[in-house]
């Protein structure tokens, strides 16, 4: 009995990681899928670029109502639950996807998409917080971005062959789904239930956790500044789309700009996690988010594609290591409250992010390309200017 239960824990020790990787990847697959297709989706309902755009909105809007829930209600429920929750509206959304008879059908299934990606993305982080000790958060945390984005790495080519083959509706069925099921899986067989933490605290009051992030200044200007960073990143979305527009890229080629810039922006991520402790997280985040805030502002403005493209493709390293640090500074704000503090940071991602997509719909079908880049650098400069002035670091207290 003592060796089945040895070779359980061992198992789950091995594969809670992976699992935790898979379940962040499984749930951005689909937005690979707009990323890279959004042109073509548009086209095929014969609705304006901007307007297929608004589809992240949804997804936004449906991510916030979802992240502020959870920030109520994982202080006191099983965590695990919650993921393997993200992961099913994950696998109807691609059901959902593939059936849709109209554009009105796409909105309305988005709500799944933005769902998947609140409860996936912030139980994966409290998770790590509770079953990791400090100095190796950072490192977890690195391979949480790279897995978001190596759903890109690895996505965009798998998606470019198969929408060639068949349509964007047939990524849905043949290569979403599946990878989700997969993940639903093994997150069920490799992540525990509960942590020795979330036993201590599960009894706190439902808005105990609420209430102490907003009380404490440092904690409620790092979900601002996650706010305005995740604005500035959405310029990603969109850049295949400019691409298309401007250069007249080919869907392969719309591939590869989205497999190397995202390659960029896993490695940027993993490395961060490896240095975070040395350098710092706050000294980390702030150079490397301005720095991918001004190639944001400059990229659109290249004569050429291979300029613009290469300004883009550095502005995902950036990222990527500014997303390390900035989330795992955000999980040590209130340890306490961990889970409710990852919760309401995915809601101020989803307010970014719709924050961009309006944005967008606004300047793409009344401006152009240009005028949409540097609204989301310049929100990426007063992010950088809030994780500055505003967000401290008691890791670094905690040293002293």
């Amino acid at each position: 009995m003592k060796a089945e239960t040895f070779s359980k824990e061992n198992v789950r020790k091995r594969f809670f990681l992976p699992a935790l990787g898979l379940a962040i990847f499984a749930v951005w697959l689909i937005t690979v899928t707009f990323e890279l297709l959004l042109f073509q989706i548009a086209h095929s309902f014969q609705v304006p670029v901007g307007t297929a755009g608004l589809v992240a909105a949804v997804g936004s809007v449906s991510g916030i109502v979802a992240g502020l829930l959870l920030s109520i209600l994982s202080v006191r429920f099983n965590h695990k639950s919650f993921l393997l929750m993200g992961l099913l509206f994950t696998c109807l959304a691609a059901l959902g996807f593939f059936f849709a008879p109209n554009f009105n059908i796409i909105l309305i299934t988005n709500i799944g998409v933005g769902t998947g990606i609140a409860m996936v993305s912030s139980m994966a982080y409290s998770l790590i917080g509770e079953f990791y000790p400090v100095e190796r958060r950072g490192r977890a945390i690195g391979w949480m971005v790279a897995s978001s984005t190596l759903a890109f790495v690895i996505g965009a080519p798998i998606i470019g062959v198969i929408a060639n083959i068949g349509n964007w509706r047939s990524t849905m069925i043949w290569f979403s789904l599946p990878v989700s099921l997969a993940s639903l899986f093994l997150a069920f067989l490799a992540i525990p239930n509960k942590s020795a933490e979330h036993m201590l605290y599960h009894k706190e009051p439902f808005f105990a956790g609420c209430k102490q992030a907003f009380s404490n200044k440092s904690a409620t200007a790092s979900l601002f500044a996650t706010m305005f960073t995740v604005a500035e990143g959405s310029i990603s979305f969109y850049a295949v789309s400019f691409f298309t527009s401007k250069f007249a890229i080919s869907i392969p080629m719309g591939s590869i700009v989205i497999l190397v810039g995202n390659i960029l922006s896993a490695a940027g991520g993993v490395v961060a996690g490896i240095f975070v402790n040395r350098i710092g997280r706050k000294s980390l985040g702030s150079i490397t988010g301005f720095t991918a805030a001004i190639f944001t502002l400059t990229f659109t403005f290249m004569p050429n594609f291979a300029l613009s493209w290469g300004l883009s493709a550095l502005r995902f390293w950036f990222a990527g290591m500014s997303s390390t640090a900035l989330g795992s500074l955000v999980i040590e704000q209130i340890p306490k409250f961990r889970s409710a503090m990852t919760s309401l940071n995915v809601t101020f991602i989803n307010l970014g992010m719709l924050t961009a997509s309006v944005a967008g719909g606004i300047a793409l079908n009344i401006y152009s390309y240009q005028t949409f880049a540097l609204i989301l650098g310049s929100l990426g400069v007063v992010g950088t200017i809030v994780w500055v002035t505003l967000v401290k670091d008691p890791c670094k207290k905690l040293k002293e």
